[in-house]
């Protein structure tokens, strides 16, 4: 039986999680609060089903949709996503079909145009696992289309030292590198708007509302401006960011960066690797032991500091 969810079916849904995907991505309470109730903006509560089947939970689906007006000046007004779809091992074909119909059905009756997988705001996934064969089979099946390859990567921070393209790029440059202070951040705020004005800025927002300092956004300044920046995230840390969703799998000195990005006019010096070698540093001095690099394509850019694959992600679309 296809049905709302109800606040009482949390922990049936966090332990089918586990079931199904708990393994490589150990999902707890806090996460699952913050990407589903806690983005009121994006996530459809009355559009999330359950499908139940004598008494017990065996799938379910959340949607999330853009609000009017958009949340980031270039998020498209037209374009849906489906969160996660989550059944029984083994019940892709009558529970998973049945949810992926129903939500392409909701959406369509929207008015969406297109549906994506994963890669929604406070999402789980960028795309759909790559280990996870029978989703992607059952998405493809119903018309989406995969795309490309998305990756996390991870480093072991032991023997992490600050590369010396790194130091050298910052020091040719005559800037620096160092947590955002609050008198600082109107020029975050004012360097995002101008360089990323979408989904970073937003992202960028919405955390620094909950964390009691912007010191966990780093910045690249100089001459009186921001060009840079990047967003890193430990045990201290209220918001939990991508790069530490899985922070079960890390052990307990677990971290992330990440969103991380410089100026246009400043591309072709280093600073971005700057950036990224100090604030790995800082993640290190921090008592970071094990971190993560989410959700990118570019696998030598994160490479050249020691980072290597850790879960893939292949995102899968179509239209409605």
């Amino acid at each position: 039986m296809l049905r709302a969810w109800r606040p009482s079916d949390e922990t049936a849904l966090l332990e089918l999680w586990r079931r199904r995907w708990g393994e490589r991505f150990p999902l707890d309470k806090a996460l699952w609060e913050q990407q589903t109730a806690g983005d009121p903006r994006h996530f459809r509560a009355d559009l999330a089903r359950a499908f139940e089947e004598g008494g017990r939970v065996v799938g379910a689906v959340s949607l999330k949709t853009p609000p009017s007006p958009p949340a980031w000046s270039n998020q498209n007004p037209r374009n849906a996503w489906i969160s996660f779809l989550l059944v029984e091992e083994g019940r892709e074909e009558d529970v998973g079909r049945a949810l992926l119909e129903y939500a392409q059905g909701a959406l369509r009756a929207e008015g969406f145009a297109r549906v994506q997988y994963g890669g929604d705001p406070s999402h789980f996934f960028p795309g759909v696992p790559v280990e996870d064969t029978a989703l992607a089979e059952l998405l493809q099946a119903s018309g989406f289309e995969a795309a490309g390859l998305e990756q996390d990567f991870i480093r072991d921070l032991a023997d992490y030292a600050l590369p010396t393209a790194a130091r050298e790029a910052l020091e040719a440059s005559g800037f620096r590198i160092g947590p955002c202070r609050p008198e600082q951040v109107a020029a975050l705020l004012g360097f995002l708007e101008a360089a990323f004005p979408g989904r970073w800025l937003y992202e960028t927002e919405q955390r620094l509302k909950v964390e009691p300092s912007p010191a966990d956004v780093l910045v690249l300044e100089g001459e009186g401006q921001v060009w840079g920046f990047a967003h890193v995230y430990h045990r201290g840390s209220r918001r939990i960011g991508p790069g530490i969703y899985w922070r079960e799998a890390l052990g307990a000195a677990y971290g992330g960066l990440g969103p991380i990005g410089v100026s246009g006019a400043l591309r072709g010096r280093g600073l971005g690797f700057a950036l990224l070698g100090y604030g790995v540093q800082h993640l290190k001095e921090l008592g970071v032991g094990r971190m993560v690099i989410d959700w990118t394509t570019l696998a030598d850019f994160y490479g050249k500091a020691g980072f290597v694959p850790w879960r893939g992600y292949r995102p899968h679309s179509r239209g409605l």
